[in-house]
């Protein structure tokens, strides 16, 4: 079942509460995740380094005199640590690493304000380390952006390896304050990390949904605007879309002074041919044509489209009579190529088409209409002379009339 299915809502937003989508599901999620939580911390490292300041200032002034060398000597640490991740974060080729570093930067911080207070000595010394170890706490569930399970594993298996220094190397911890301290404000950071990213993980599914729903619907508009432009047996335009670029090419070439080209393509003899081979061969041998055709148009502003029935239409801006003829040329030899047999042409015994060409320059007079009329005019003589071959239409002279002098 796709994960964009409405039935996948079922199944996605209730295995939120276990923090994990399906395979592709979780790894864009991922993807989406990191890239939020390292914009975020380029700005929140600058308030984490302002609040550890204000922290380790007044500890400073509280805490025994015959400590603060000590205490600080150590704890100055943390702060190196906070530097050290928000320099990273501002280097945005290490935007993927985020997760690692920021997690063992925190992994580390919540270590050392764990061991500190094995290492004092006095009751308001110890407490006020304690403080510290809260401000670790808060800083990585709420303020860094890790997930859930790497937060609580920087946290616990932060504070499980400042323990162990602090009871090898120092004078151990002090449980009863430390439940009060580190084990509440973990647990509470716990409880506020995971229901956050609860709510992150379903921000991202109706988003990601949402975007899905939109990528569909203009994915849907388009076929539908290219379906209402598109001649459905032959993939070609079809004659509302040339009717509009006509008019389009038209002023253009207007603008530029310069010369456009319609020719109309009649396939010879094609009512003999259905009747003969039946509508289903007939269809097929349109589509070959059209395939032929569309070799024709490679140039921008070129267009080849389904006139009606088994007639074609080619636009060409900017293309004189001259290759306007060798085009028209071109396409009578190219259809013979194809050697698409046809027992009631009697020229040929093949597939052939008559070819009516047609150039103006338009704002010399005349309109895209007159052009039209003018590729058909050609196209009825080229049928006239035989048909398999082409016309390029030349307008008729004038017949000036001379008055008789002497009145006949």
């Amino acid at each position: 079942m796709s994960d964009t299915d409405p039935r996948s809502r079922r199944v996605v937003v209730p295995g939120v509460r276990w923090l994990r989508f399906p395979r592709r599901l979780e790894a864009e999620y991922r993807e989406f995740q990191c890239q939020e939580a390292v914009e975020g911390f380029r700005v929140n490292a600058f308030y984490i380094l302002l609040l550890y300041i204000l922290l380790i200032t007044g500890i400073y002034a509280l805490a025994p005199e015959a400590v603060r060398g000590r205490w600080l000597a150590t704890y100055i640490w943390v702060g190196v640590i906070v530097l050290a991740a928000g320099g990273m974060a501002q280097i945005r080729a290490l935007d993927r690493y985020f997760p690692l570093y920021a997690g063992i930067g925190s992994f580390l911080a919540v270590a050392l304000s764990m061991a500190i207070p094995g290492f004092l000595d006095g009751t308001v010394a110890i407490q006020l380390a304690h403080v510290s170890v809260i401000y670790a706490l808060v800083i990585v569930y709420a303020m860094v952006g890790l997930r859930f399970p790497v937060a609580m594993l920087a946290c616990w298996g932060g504070g499980l390896v400042g323990w162990l220094v602090a009871e090898a190397v120092g004078q151990g911890v002090d449980w009863q304050m430390a439940h009060r301290t580190y084990t509440g404000v973990s647990l509470l950071g716990m409880f506020l990390c995971y229901t956050s990213e609860v709510r992150e993980r379903l921000l991202f599914f109706n988003q990601r949904q949402l975007l899905r729903q939109q990528q569909r619907t203009q994915a849907l508009a388009q076929r539908l605007h290219r379906l209402s432009r598109e001649d459905s047996l032959t993939a070609l335009a079809n004659r509302r879309f040339f009717d509009e670029a006509l008019d389009r090419e038209w002023r253009r070439c207007q603008r530029d002074g310069q010369p456009l080209t319609v020719m109309l393509v009649d396939v010879d003899y094609f009512k003999d041919y259905n009747d003969h081979y039946g509508h289903l061969k007939g269809d097929q041998c349109l589509q070959l044509l059209a395939g032929e055709l569309r070799r024709y148009s490679r140039r921008g502003g070129d267009l080849v489209a389904r006139f009606g029935g088994e007639e074609f239409v080619m636009l060409y801006p900017g293309s004189d009579e001259s290759e306007a003829e060798q085009l028209a040329s071109r396409l009578c030899r190219s259809v013979r190529s194809l050697a698409i047999p046809h027992a009631l042409n009697p020229q040929a015994g093949e597939v052939t088409v008559s070819v009516g060409a047609a150039v103006m320059t338009p704002g010399k007079g005349g309109t895209a209409e007159q052009l039209l009329d003018a590729a058909d005019r050609a196209l009825y003589q080229a049928k006239q002379g035989g048909r398999d071959n082409w016309r390029l239409y030349k307008p008729q002279p004038r017949v000036r009339l001379v008055k008789d002098d002497k009145g006949g």
